[in-house]
């Protein structure tokens, strides 16, 4: 075994992986605000077997925002009011909405694949999806002896 076998095992790199299941849209899950999202959670064996313990699931919410050269922000409404919006930048906040933790305790065998499906709820005061205002769900796997992995999904609230 060469060093940077050895260091990918040291760090366990090559154990299991994530990904959610997309529908023909893109879109992880669709919910209404105060809704539950319900996922579906592909888990992926490395090179070894891997006991997944639990999943951690979090909904982040980002609202596009705009600044000008001075550093003043303004919201999507007051840039769109704007009849020159050359000067401004984009930018966006993130704010986390909710987390819970799913319990598994599974092993995953290498090359094997298995379905999760996992319910989050998503607030009652989440905002709608739109092109300013995106919301997202990531899952992380608690995996015993290697790097956590994750994924990213797209929540369609409306």
């Amino acid at each position: 075994m060469g060093f940077s076998d050895k260091m990918r095992e040291t760090l366990g790199s090559e154990g299991a992986r994530l990904e959610f299941v997309q529908d023909p849209d893109g879109w992880t899950a669709r919910v209404a605000p105060g809704g539950t999202a319900e996922a579906t959670l592909r888990l992926a064996g490395g090179t070894k077997t891997a006991r997944v313990e639990g999943v951690i699931l979090r909904v982040f919410v980002r609202h596009r925002h705009w600044a000008d050269a001075q550093g003043m922000e303004l919201t999507e409404q007051q840039a769109l009011e704007l009849e020159d919006r050359n000067h401004l930048m984009p930018a966006w906040s993130r704010e986390q909405l909710s987390q819970t933790r799913v319990e598994v305790e599974q092993d995953i065998e290498p090359g094997a694949q298995q379905e999760l499906t996992v319910q989050v709820q998503v607030p009652e005061h989440c905002d709608a999806t739109t092109r300013s205002c995106t919301i997202t769900l990531h899952a992380q796997a608690d995996i015993r002896g290697q790097i956590d992995p994750t994924v990213t999904g797209k929540l369609l609230v409306n």
